[in-house]
């Protein structure tokens, strides 16, 4: 609703005004008429409103001197001039005052309708950019204003939140991302906004390979967005033809207004974190999750209670693949995967009695994208831990490995990807993680990372006045926003923070 004050001397004027937006513009709300200046000046600054229809010359103060007053005052809203004088003079003067439009008296119906409905879709337009700012931030912030904002009012909103491949267990993981993973074009979404009579927004999510479309919609109505989010799955899932790039899509609830924003995003999350599939493409609909617990699968148990200290290679690697395809269902979470081959680790180390750093099993699972290549790096896991050989076969660890840094070195400020790696090394990325991190502790991914924020750090000691975004795009990130992200997670300051603290 936009709210409009006449202030106009004219009683007959500002009545016929008054009832032509009345009557014929439903979005638009009349909150009274005043007769001078100063009684319109004091109106506007108690009831704020949106649209301010104002006549020149009036007794007391004039029209042109209110809008000055009110300006001073620091509060901005839309002046539009009732006059019946071309005069030069008057209209320089408000133009440099930065009114809107002029109204002739008397009042053309036509004028009138262009300048409203100008308003109504600058108002719109304003609206959709403050609740993708809002949501946005509540993605990532747990201090949202309370209560809401006026402009988030009498609306409802859900969440899409679309994962490709697996659920990744930290911010390092996606440094070097494995595709790029194309969000639904722009024109489909303004498609799906006409048809559904929604707003849709596409926000950055907490993940590289995450995409979140929040939906807002009056309170009072009830859009299908389950069809709305199928439909967005169904043009996101590519897994027929590539089958390493299967999607899970989780729905969330309705938040029946602003306040629950944050609460519903965070039960989502949990939701996508307990149910995510892993392997295939899935859509689900968020459920409340009660006293939810992951136990070790009966049969997992089963199969790993035939570990001894005499289990050699080839039985294990029987055992592993026996195990693979016991994961191998259709409707087993990452999660459940997660805690049952944490249970087959833990079984292998305690019956080869070493005193030893347990693989991070969620890390594992997290950065495969296919069964196979989960078996792949169980077997890596199991020989490292049994000490099956000292090296991976082709004893190439150490000069791979520094050649891998060297070009890390030299290239950390360009955009890396998995296939970079085929392309330059020969190996895929999951194999030369391995042998990077057997001979340096720590993955390339995290490497790269620590290489971008240590120069990211110089760049911003050297020039305090640099902007964010262009200290990001320097040191490598595509995504300023996902570079903050990344440094705040470091550093425990954000990049803006870091400058102010230089600057002071």
């Amino acid at each position: 609703m936009i709210h409009v004050l006449i202030i106009e001397d004219e009683p007959a004027i500002a009545r016929g005004l008054s009832l032509l937006i009345t009557k014929n513009y439903p979005d638009f709300q009349v909150l009274g008429i005043c007769k001078n200046g100063r009684d319109g000046l004091q109106k506007i600054l108690e009831q704020k409103p949106e649209l301010v229809f104002t006549d020149i010359t009036m007794p007391v103060m004039n029209g042109l001197d209110m809008i000055e007053e009110v300006q001073k005052s620091q509060f901005h809203t839309r002046f539009v001039i009732l006059t019946g004088y071309a005069d030069f003079e008057y209209a320089r003067k408000a133009i440099h005052l930065g009114v809107s439009d002029y109204l002739l008296k008397p009042i053309d119906l036509k004028t009138l309708d262009d300048i409203l409905l100008s308003c109504l879709e600058l108002q719109k337009s304003e609206t959709r950019l403050l609740q993708k700012e809002y949501l946005q931030c509540a993605l990532h912030s747990d201090n949202l204003t309370d209560p809401a904002p006026v402009f988030m009012n009498e609306v409802s909103c859900s969440f899409i939140f679309v994962f490709q491949g697996p659920l990744r267990s930290n911010i390092y993981s996606e440094t070097i991302p494995d595709s790029v993973f194309a969000p639904v074009s722009p024109g489909y979404l303004t498609q799906l906004e006409k048809e559904y009579q929604v707003s849709l927004f596409l926000l950055h999510g907490k993940h590289f390979n995450e995409q979140v479309y929040a939906v807002i919609y009056p309170s009072s109505s009830q859009p299908d967005t389950e069809e709305l989010a199928r439909r967005i799955h169904s043009i996101l899932d590519i897994s027929d033809q590539q089958p390493d790039s299967w999607i899970n899509t989780v729905l969330s609830l309705q938040s029946p207004d602003a306040g629950s924003v944050s609460d519903l995003i965070k039960d989502t999350y949990l939701f996508a974190l307990f149910k995510n599939r892993f392997g295939a493409s899935s859509f689900q609909t968020c459920t409340t999750l009660s006293d939810q617990k992951i136990r070790v699968s009966q049969d997992v148990q089963q199969l790993c209670a035939g570990i001894s200290s005499h289990s050699d290679q080839e039985s294990l690697y029987h055992m592993i693949h026996s195990l693979i395809t016991i994961q191998n269902q259709p409707n087993l979470s990452q999660f459940q995967i997660t805690a049952n081959l944490r249970y087959y680790i833990s079984t292998v180390i305690q019956n080869c009695h070493k005193d030893i750093i347990y693989p991070d099993v969620a890390e594992i699972v997290s950065t495969c994208h296919s069964y196979e290549e989960l078996e792949r790096e169980l077997q890596y896991e199991t020989s490292k831990i049994c000490g099956f050989h000292k090296t991976i076969p082709g004893e190439e660890l150490p000069s791979l490995a520094r050649q891998v840094r060297n070009y890390l070195d030299k290239n950390f400020t360009q955009q890396i990807t998995t296939k970079s790696f085929q392309d330059i090394f020969g190996y895929n990325e999951k194999y030369i993680s391995t042998l990077f991190k057997s001979e340096f502790g720590i993955s390339p991914s995290k490497y790269i990372s620590e290489l971008r924020l240590k120069m990211a750090k110089t760049l911003m000691q050297n020039n305090p006045d640099i902007l964010t975004k262009d200290v990001a795009e320097m040191v490598g990130f595509s995504d300023a926003f996902y570079f903050s992200r990344v440094f705040k997670s470091h550093e425990g300051i954000s990049p803006s923070q870091f400058l102010k603290q230089l600057k002071d």
